[in-house]
């Protein structure tokens, strides 16, 4: 209930912004951004991110094409095989290619400069990523 009243506000708050905003939004989202921090949270409401120490990294193309370095289908740290992907800024949501459940979503968001994934899980699980500079 608590996810579903999330993403509903999550979706009004992007629904509220002007064009403009959103377009700026979008520039800042393209780019590739570095795993730094997961939150697996018990299902009180207590977890909390935590460091991890990974190479998996995401791209955000500026034609709506998502680029990972591990698997997008589900919340790993590990980097792996090449996982694609398309986003649709205006509802802040990637749709995985590939995944075992046709349909499956995966929610983002822009926070204090860094880019959140919510996956669909019953607990709050969440992963933090920093957006790397060109020569990084």
């Amino acid at each position: 209930m608590k996810k579903i009243a999330i993403i509903l506000l999550v979706g009004l708050v992007l629904t509220a912004c002007k064009k403009d905003t959103v377009l700026q939004e979008n520039v800042e989202l393209v780019g590739t951004w570095k795993l730094t921090e997961q939150l697996v949270d018990p299902g009180d409401g207590s977890g909390v991110f935590k460091s991890v120490e990974s190479e998996k990294t995401i791209e955000f193309l500026s034609n709506g094409t998502v680029i990972s370095t591990g698997t997008l289908c589900t919340m790993s740290i590990e980097k792996g095989a090449e996982s694609v992907g398309t986003y649709v800024i205006d509802d802040g949501y990637i749709v995985p290619e590939g995944c075992a459940y046709s349909g499956l979503k995966v929610f983002f968001e822009l926070k204090n400069a860094n880019l959140i994934l919510g996956y669909q899980c019953i607990e709050g699980c969440s992963q933090k990523f920093v957006k790397l500079n060109k020569r990084d």
